[in-house]
């Protein structure tokens, strides 16, 4: 217990502070607007997600995320656009950012085989602290109700531009993408506290096994890795899933062990993700949790990740012949 309640503090102090990073999700490649803007317009015409995170949740009121996207392939304009709207709770409910935007991506066909995506995206984020909420190290020491702690403000708002860009094919896809590029300033406390830019790179490889007469593919195998740096933070994830219509499974590794350890002895090993998800119709449903193997696994509860995607094309509007549409990264 004591350990649990050490855990709680510097939840809430680092978030305050403002030196927290942003959320990552297990299931990267079911929040395609959030993992790059480039991949706004891939799906066959409409596709909706929604996301849902909790960490950790063995100790009461640490981190709660949800997200919610649209995008729109619009193939007689060559792009794409989406938008975005998120919510991330810490500290029960004392500390939440909520974010919503839009993207837009413009697809470059060089050839039949290999064709580019950049994007650009623009994004409004309102920080916000429930005061009466939060327990400070002094309170805990004291038993008093208030900390020395000054709070400027109970909320702050500010705009944040993100980059994209993705080259893909027929089975692959390898992208680029940066947030926070302008590094806003997102401080409570009336001081300068900086976001700093999270770049990702995303690579991914789909290998077909069996196809129905009408080439639809019902058995394959994609892998995918994801690296992802922030500040003096930065993760690395690699995994696969199965498909196997209707069902899909997936395991991954998240972590950096033997090259980076952010404490001398301490490997960088982070967890180990179960997927579970099925396809029915128009709808992808995925469950994936996080078996926590660092030195948090006896407190923490590991991570539960639900998603849910909807994909729908208006079957009076005639689709366009162009080399192919990006399946990558879906499940």
């Amino acid at each position: 217990m004591g350990r649990k309640i050490i855990l709680i503090c510097l939840c809430c102090y680092y978030a305050i502070l403002g030196i927290a990073q942003d959320v990552q999700y297990s299931q990267f490649y079911a929040a395609p607007l959030y993992l790059n803007p480039a991949l706004a317009g891939t799906s066959s015409q409409h596709r909706a997600n929604l996301n849902f995170r909790d960490q950790w949740p063995s100790i009461p009121g640490t981190y709660l995320s949800y997200m919610a996207s649209y995008d729109l392939n619009l193939e007689d304009a060559n792009s794409g656009i989406g938008f975005l709207i998120s919510r991330d709770q810490a500290g029960a409910g004392g500390l939440s950012t909520t974010t919503f935007g839009g993207v837009y991506a413009y697809n470059i066909q060089f050839n039949r085989n290999f064709a580019f995506r950049p994007a650009v995206g623009i994004n409004y984020g309102i920080r916000s602290v429930d005061v009466s909420k939060l327990k400070f190290g002094d309170q805990l020491l004291t038993g008093g109700l208030t900390s020395t702690t000054p709070i400027h403000s109970d909320q702050v708002g500010y705009m944040d531009i993100n980059m994209g860009g993705l080259f893909y094919g027929k089975e692959f896809y390898l992208g680029y993408s940066a947030y926070h590029m302008n590094n806003p300033n997102n401080s409570l406390l009336g001081e300068e506290s900086i976001i700093p830019a999270r770049h990702s790179v995303q690579w991914g490889y789909r290998l077909p096994f069996r196809k129905t007469v009408r080439r639809e593919i019902v058995r394959s195998m994609t892998v995918a890795v994801h690296y992802k740096a922030q500040g003096k933070w930065d993760q690395f994830d690699v995994g696969a899933y199965f498909l196997f219509k209707p069902i899909v499974v997936g395991v991954w590794y998240r972590g950096i062990p033997g090259l980076k350890a952010y404490v001398p002895g301490y490997q960088n090993n982070d967890a180990v993700i179960l997927l579970a998800g099925v396809h029915y119709n128009n709808f992808k449903f995925g469950y994936s949790y996080d078996i926590t193997i660092s030195k948090l696994w006896a407190d923490s509860g590991g991570a539960h990740e639900l998603s849910l995607i909807y994909e729908y094309r208006n079957p009076n509007k005639g689709k366009r012949r162009r080399f192919s549409q990006l399946v990558c990264p879906q499940f």
